[in-house]
């Protein structure tokens, strides 16, 4: 008998037995304590969904797609090897010259999730199809662009991911698309646009990132990098406040930095010394608004692609490159008259 999850996006998500040991697994329900958006709860207040319902999503969705059940176990388990708050603890490490990835670290939690199920670890991770999931109008994408969206407020318009999952397959290693769901795949790059200035690179947002890059060095005075990846939230945060991190308590009882510059990274770094030889480095913080730009290697039935066939993407990819700035922030108390 299937178990079903009611979920706020999907409604009823079923879930096969065999599926069951998998979801129970102690090292799936620990998604239920990472943050899909990270911080961005402290700007947007009910975005506190988490990588657990994600992964449930992103699961839901590839069922409506023709492909075997390895996929839809590989959709389960896409994300079982982030770290706590999420993608901002992977930069944060590589700030300080720690290489962690979530993507290599969850084949290994996987392993061990899978030990005691039907499914073979290399069936699931060897498979081609895996696109679907991970390509550049995949699953993934598909849940998270809505979920985040609902869970913001930032409404994206009814984005019509069933007729695009039945009209996508994977062939000789592509992901392809019919030209009847060109106009779908196109709404999803309008909405990856909207969202990225409105939530993922907030000017709030941002600097609640750049200050816990700091936390996370704090961090790495009492604690190795390998002790730090296998952390939920909440572990963290109770680690960050054992050891006192000052850039923590900054963040839980938000006295945030104030952006001051924002522009080019040769002048933001001279913007960035001057405040440095007056208030030291601990009062002043330098960091960028990257790009969120991919390159969506997607193809139509004629072997275009979706940049060639899409005037609509190609102008965003164009617009996108527009909007990376580097920025400078100081302690709000330095700006007091």
């Amino acid at each position: 008998m299937p178990k079903y999850i009611r979920d706020a996006i999907h409604g009823d998500i079923s879930l096969p037995e065999e599926l069951l040991p998998i979801v129970d697994h102690p090292l799936f329900q620990r998604l239920r304590r990472i943050r899909q958006l990270a911080l961005a709860s402290l700007v947007y207040p009910s975005a506190n969904h988490s990588r657990f319902e994600h992964s449930l999503g992103v699961y839901h969705v590839t069922s409506r797609a023709e492909v075997d059940d390895t996929v839809k176990v590989y959709a389960l388990l896409h994300d079982v090897g982030h770290g706590a708050f999420s993608h901002i603890l992977e930069y944060s490490l590589a700030l300080y010259g720690h290489n962690f990835d979530h993507e290599e670290r969850g084949k290994k939690v996987a392993r061990e999730i899978l030990a005691d199920t039907v499914f073979s670890h290399r069936e699931v991770f060897g498979k081609r199809e895996n696109l679907i999931v991970h390509g550049g109008v995949g699953t993934d994408r598909i849940d998270y662009l809505i979920r985040d969206s609902y869970f913001t407020g930032i409404r994206i318009g009814f984005l019509q991911w069933d007729r695009l999952v039945r009209n996508m397959w994977v062939e000789g290693g592509k992901l392809y698309i019919s030209e009847k769901a060109l106009s779908n795949a196109e709404h999803l790059y309008v909405a990856r646009f909207i969202l990225s200035d409105a939530v993922y690179f907030h000017k709030t947002v941002l600097v609640l990132d750049a200050m816990f890059f700091r936390a996370v060095g704090e961090l790495l005075d009492h604690y190795s990098p390998s002790e730090l990846v296998v952390m939920d939230d909440y572990q963290m945060i109770c680690a960050l406040r054992e050891v006192g991190s000052e850039w923590w308590r900054r963040i839980e009882e938000r006295k945030l930095f104030k952006v001051v510059f924002r522009g080019e990274e040769e002048e933001a770094r001279e913007v960035y010394e001057r405040y440095v030889s007056r208030h030291g480095e601990e009062a002043v913080i330098l960091s960028r608004r990257p790009l969120y730009y991919s390159r969506p290697d997607v193809y139509l039935e004629d072997g275009r692609t979706l940049l060639q066939a899409s005037p609509l993407v190609r102008s965003l990819r164009r617009a996108e490159e527009t909007r990376e700035y580097w920025f400078v922030a100081v302690d709000p108390m330095i700006l007091r008259p």
